[in-house]
């Protein structure tokens, strides 16, 4: 099992009489990749492969930490991966993930995965393919191109406000709108961080404007917009540990 993407779980067989006696569970650190997995396990890069939910093989760059949503993370070792090799872009974040799925999957489900590798909430984004919006969640990739084998879409996020946080020499960007709440942003924040919620009176959030105004948590995005530009669609802070 995995907590925290710290424990694994492999299984090297899909006949279910035989699972449990094939698992087996592992420890890793959150920064390991599926290729660190594929090492520790001597597994045959070229024949063997670690399906994750039973619908996507995740390429072997990806970390453990972009499960860390999952309160157990489970992979099963196929022979052969499956047919479709999926390219996301996210050009918000500068940042671009792979996986490998079937035809069959749907583009509610292939947006569910996406934001769990990227860790952001699936309600902000929507997949776009060539310019076009793909809105109907129940299309599947086979209703697209039944003959394909390499597929790309965009993320296109719903909203227009975005919220820029600098801490350290990271700076992370989240999509918002006037009705989001600074501790749902602190909150996400967090979990992007791997800060533990109960050090959050640890951290202070200072206003990125000419007078480096403090925000408390308590606070919403329409009500801190009045310190910048009113034309401005990016809300810039910083976060702070107060011992540092």
């Amino acid at each position: 099992s995995i907590k925290k993407s710290d424990d694994l779980q492999l299984i090297y067989n899909n006949e279910e009489q035989e699972q449990e006696k094939n698992k087996q569970y592992q420890r890793f650190t959150i920064s390991a990749t599926i290729a660190d997995i594929n090492k520790e396990n001597q597994l045959d890069i070229l024949h063997q492969y670690l399906l994750c939910s039973n619908d996507f093989v995740p390429s072997t760059d990806i970390q453990l930490l972009s499960f860390q949503f999952e309160s157990l993370i489970q992979f099963t070792v196929i022979d052969q991966n499956l047919p479709v090799l999926v390219i996301i872009q996210n050009d918000k974040e500068n940042k671009s993930i792979q996986f490998n799925c079937r035809l069959s999957i749907t583009i509610k489900r292939l947006c569910e995965i996406v934001c769990q590798l990227f860790n952001i909430n699936d309600k902000d984004f929507y997949l776009n393919m060539n310019d076009i919006t793909l809105n109907d969640d129940d299309i599947s990739l086979e209703d697209i191109d039944k003959n394909m084998t390499q597929i790309q879409f965009q993320m296109i996020s719903k909203t227009t406000i975005y919220c820029s946080i600098m801490y350290s020499n990271q700076n992370i960007t989240l999509p918002c709108n006037d009705d989001t709440s600074i501790m749902a942003i602190v909150k996400e924040i967090f979990q992007k961080l791997h800060i533990s919620e109960n050090d959050m009176n640890m951290y202070e959030l200072i206003a990125l404007n000419d007078d480096q105004t403090q925000i408390s948590f308590d606070l919403s995005i329409d009500d801190i917009r009045q310190l910048f530009p009113i034309d401005s669609t990016t809300v810039s802070l910083q976060l702070k540990n107060i011992n540092e």
